[in-house]
């Protein structure tokens, strides 16, 4: 009966298991958004701040989303290096801050008061897959500039990119995602610079 016992639990086990020691699982790889400085214009710098808030919109996972046949899914063994929100609320502090517009750029955690809020919702950031071969990558992102102590809004715009792909390499997916940020920095500029003339 032990010898019945122990066998059952040594099987057990065993089948709990589903990779042999002889397969190895790809290893996990983490990419973030590129922050690249741009080219700076005269910009006057404003005796203001501002702060930005953390983007809506997105669920609080680091995976890397894509969709094929209407059915949204996320990459295995690719991951955002943190929470997408974070990095994309990084990335706008981080071009706020290289722009120069503002006295200072704070945390929304600062206790210091603000003159200025971006809000921010993001309501696409995916791959598509149109076929086996080619694919899209979608960023969709709206930005309202508010004044905090009328609670004014200043302006507000809804950023749309699309990019297609040729290659579902996933290395390749990321460096096409650094250069669809890299357009929308440059014209988040634009738009900041614009409206606070």
């Amino acid at each position: 009966m032990k010898f019945l016992y122990i066998s059952l639990v040594a099987i057990f086990f065993s089948a709990c298991s589903l990779i042999s020691p002889s397969q190895t699982l790809p290893a996990n790889k983490y990419f973030s958004i590129n922050l690249e400085k741009l080219e700076q214009s005269q910009n006057k710098v404003k005796n203001s701040t501002i702060m930005v808030s953390l983007p809506k919109g997105l669920s609080y996972t680091n995976e890397i989303f894509y969709k094929k046949n209407h059915v949204v899914n996320a990459y295995a063994y690719h991951f955002w290096k943190e929470n997408p929100a974070l990095m994309i609320k990084t990335f706008l502090e981080f071009h706020l801050q290289d722009l120069g517009v503002f006295k200072a750029v704070l945390n929304q955690d600062s206790l210091a008061s603000a003159d200025y809020v971006l809000e921010s919702k993001v309501d696409i950031l995916e791959q598509d897959f149109s076929d086996e071969l080619y694919s899209k990558i979608k960023l969709g992102i709206n930005l309202n500039l508010v004044q905090i102590n009328t609670k004014k809004l200043i302006a507000s715009k809804y950023f749309y990119y699309e990019k297609e792909l040729n290659d579902t390499n996933p290395q390749n997916l990321i460096q096409n995602y650094d250069e669809v940020f890299l357009l929308f920095a440059k014209d988040f500029r634009v738009w900041v610079d614009q409206n606070l003339e």
